[in-house]
């Protein structure tokens, strides 16, 4: 039987060819010749044909589907590759035949990833390695306790450049590709990590994440329970930038969805809209909810982290309403029972005590909390590091507490002028212009240039946190 000879010439290797139809029975020939067959110029130019037929005939399939689209077939169809062309796949041969199995990786804890896609879809040699080090890049994406804000200020950074790495690798593959199981891994791993990106004060990097994995969570279907924690997560980080219109919209949808999946929405779902009106002034219809939810939990048990983190967030609301000493007393209550049950260096403490003392400060009783504001940013300083947006928050209130207890001093203005000059420029250079934060910071700038009382602190409203905009995603 005379066999066709089919032939490539090598764009790195000229006049040195390869046959693709050979018969070669050892693993380790076929996966060189494979290496020198795919070069990064032949990828490049059919990159963007082959994650279009994938999403294609992938992401139109249900999760686990095995059924096969027609261009994996061999088969003509809308957007298959062009083989035509020198140094294509091959004119009749069937993209499938270039897939080679995919074994499972072992993670963390004895957990297995599934690599092998639930249906047949057609990967390029740079698609399957871009998946390989997704996969061998998960044990690095280790946060302990799942928060960044309790790590050194070395192992944060480190931290944050492997999931930047990591999250770049994900973008690159295709919706599927980790097939229905190992993509719902994936999208709880990135729900876990932004949520601990928020916490520690970058939004920016949390949406990023999510935008990185949507086309994953779309594969799954929005209805997977999977993709609950990573929507709330998207929908949290708009809300603390200050987009309050699209995060109720986004967590209108997902409380629906949960709804229809559980019978009832997550309290956590409950509780972003709630703060979303804090946001927006509308303090009476928040306080209504606030007490419906924590009445909720008080009758949830194992609910107690959570019915902790509303009820401080309520005693921020009651400060808002005027209510102050109710206010101080139940945050004087949350702080001895997150330092009871988590230690009273833990960062969902400290912040339980920068809240109780800044709430003092807007209201005009900053000689009241000064002693507890210093004390505060030393624990702060050394937990969490001198320049952490949380340290730099309570050294801001600390030198306007200095003004409002030492009135008319023009030494202690100008201190306090010259270090919000140098956290806003901090703020200005991690977080970008028209961080909340950084528009607080502005605000209270602007009272000081122009010597004006600072006895009180009015709330910063969000100027962008009316408007339909849709935020960008900002590589940090």
């Amino acid at each position: 039987m005379n066999e066709t000879h089919e032939t490539s010439n090598l764009p790195d290797a000229p006049g040195q060819d390869i046959n693709l139809h050979e018969c070669v029975d050892d693993l380790a020939t076929i996966d060189q010749m494979l290496d020198r067959y795919f070069t990064p110029e032949r990828l490049d130019r059919q990159w963007e044909q082959i994650v279009e037929i994938a999403r294609g005939y992938g992401t139109g399939q249900s999760g686990g589907d095995n059924t096969s689209g027609p261009a994996l077939l061999g088969e003509e169809a809308p957007g298959s590759l062009n083989t035509s062309h020198p140094g294509a796949l091959g004119e009749s041969r069937p993209l499938l035949a270039l897939v080679t199995p995919l074994a499972g990786t072992v993670l963390a804890a004895g957990a297995v990833f599934p690599r092998r896609a639930g249906f047949s879809l057609a990967q390029s040699r740079y698609v399957s390695r871009i998946a390989d080090r997704v996969v061998e890049g998960w044990g690095s994406l280790t946060v302990p306790g799942g928060d960044l804000r309790m790590m050194s200020d070395g192992d944060r950074e480190e931290t944050r450049a492997v999931v930047a790495e990591w999250r770049e690798l994900l973008g690159a593959c295709p919706a599927g590709v980790f097939g229905a199981e190992g993509s719902a891994m994936v999208v709880g791993t990135v729900a876990a990590l932004a949520e601990a990106l928020i916490a520690d004060r970058d939004e920016h990097a949390a949406l990023n994440l999510v935008h990185a994995v949507s086309p994953h969570l779309a594969f799954l279907g929005h209805r997977h329970p999977a993709g609950f924690e990573v929507r709330r997560a998207g929908a949290g980080a708009l809300s603390e930038l200050g987009l309050y219109r699209q995060a109720k919209t986004r967590l209108r949808e997902l409380s629906e969805d949960e709804q229809r999946v559980f019978g009832s929405a997550d309290p956590r779902t409950a509780l972003l809209p709630l703060w979303a009106l804090v946001g927006q002034g509308r303090l009476a219809e928040a306080h209504d909810g606030f007490r419906s939810l924590e009445d909720r939990l008080t009758r949830s048990p194992g609910a107690d982290t959570l019915l902790l983190h509303v009820q401080c967030r309520h005693s921020w609301l009651l400060g808002r309403l005027g209510r102050l000493v109710e206010s101080v007393n139940n945050y004087a209550r949350v702080i001895v029972s997150r330092t009871n049950e988590l230690g009273e260096d833990h960062a969902d403490t400290l912040d339980a005590r920068h809240s109780q003392q800044k709430i003092l400060v807007m209201d005009g009783q900053g000689a009241q909390a000064l002693s507890f504001l210093q004390a505060l940013a030393d624990d702060r300083a050394r937990v969490l590091g001198d320049r952490h947006p949380d340290t730099l928050e309570t050294l801001k209130y600390l030198h306007l507490a200095h003004v409002q207890a030492e009135p008319g001093d023009d030494r202690v203005v100008a201190r306090a002028i010259r270090e919000l000059v140098e956290i806003d420029r901090i703020q200005r250079e991690r977080h970008g212009q028209g961080h909340p934060m950084l528009q607080d910071t502005a605000a209270s700038l602007c009272k000081l240039f122009r010597g004006e009382p600072i006895s009180r602190l009015r709330h910063v409203p969000i100027a962008d946190e009316e408007q339909s905009q849709t935020i960008p995603f900002v590589a940090p």
